[in-house]
């Protein structure tokens, strides 16, 4: 398997935190669970004219668009790891969807939606002429191209200073950062708060912190860190080990003993079958 990221253009980075792209000629159909992150996606398969749709797997004839755009999910995916044979993607940054996408973020989130709905024609042609290009280093550069065409029409090319402000705190200590906390120093009431993160993110602060918190934890498991669940909670700032437990159960469907031993090559991707 080929697994490649690119870091975007200086224009694209205060959106966009990677392109990436994966082929893999020997994938077969096995599904995957693939757990939240807190970040909206682009996927588009370069392999063939659709995404095997696995959420539904007792009607394996069931396909999606070659093209979506994933939004901020809350909770895990199921996917089927024969569409590794060619995906190229785009990742981003909490809030850097609005330049492209337009609308209430909130719309996207927990739902996957055909690109060609949201851009027409020039989905397609995108996808075409990825397709004809030879390496993934020709890809990420028309993929780029693309974006920043997208950026440069946009009317929103800046983001919001105060979300900035506020994911910034959230992700240096996401156990501890409250949301009594931002409101005082935003000046925003709560009410506010959560109507700008569910504008511009796609989800409120409460729930992005919990992903957040979650992901720290996922992280450090998956380095293989050998701490006990009770201070492995409390490092990442569960109230305790059942608060714990319930969050990562809550978010992947498994606890984080079955999730330990799995045989899984990324941390957010987790082979059931």
């Amino acid at each position: 398997m080929l697994y490649l990221e690119h870091q975007p253009h200086p224009a694209l980075k205060p959106f966009i935190k990677a392109l990436w792209y994966v082929r893999d000629p020997h994938a077969i159909h096995r599904h995957e669970r693939v757990l939240p992150t807190g970040r909206a996606q682009i996927v588009l398969s370069l392999a063939r004219d659709y995404l095997t749709d696995a959420s539904n797997p007792a009607n394996p004839l069931e396909h999606s668009p070659a093209g979506i755009f994933l939004g901020i999910y809350s909770r895990y995916q199921q996917i089927d790891a024969i569409d590794l044979t060619e995906l190229i993607g785009v990742v981003f940054h909490p809030g850097g969807t609005v330049p492209f996408f337009s609308g209430n973020t909130r719309l996207f989130t927990n739902c996957e939606t055909s690109l060609d709905d949201l851009w027409g024609r020039a989905s397609q042609n995108l996808r075409n002429e990825l397709r004809e290009l030879q390496t993934p280093e020709e890809k990420f550069a028309l993929l780029e191209f693309a974006l920043l065409t997208r950026l440069s029409l946009s009317k929103s090319q800046r983001r919001d200073p105060i979300l900035d402000y506020a994911l910034t705190h959230l992700h240096a200590s996401p156990g501890t950062t409250t949301i009594a906390e931002l409101t005082r120093t935003t000046g925003l009431s709560p009410r506010r708060l959560s109507e700008r993160f569910n504008e511009l993110v796609g989800i409120s602060p409460k729930l992005y912190c919990r992903i957040q918190r979650f992901q720290q934890a996922i992280q450090q498991m998956h380095l293989g860190a050998d701490i006990p669940w009770a201070e492995l909670a409390l490092t990442c700032g569960y109230y305790d080990q059942s608060h714990f437990a319930n969050d990562f159960r809550a978010f992947s469907g498994l606890s984080a003993s079955d999730y330990s031993t799995t045989n899984r090559i990324w941390a957010n991707h987790i082979p059931i079958d």
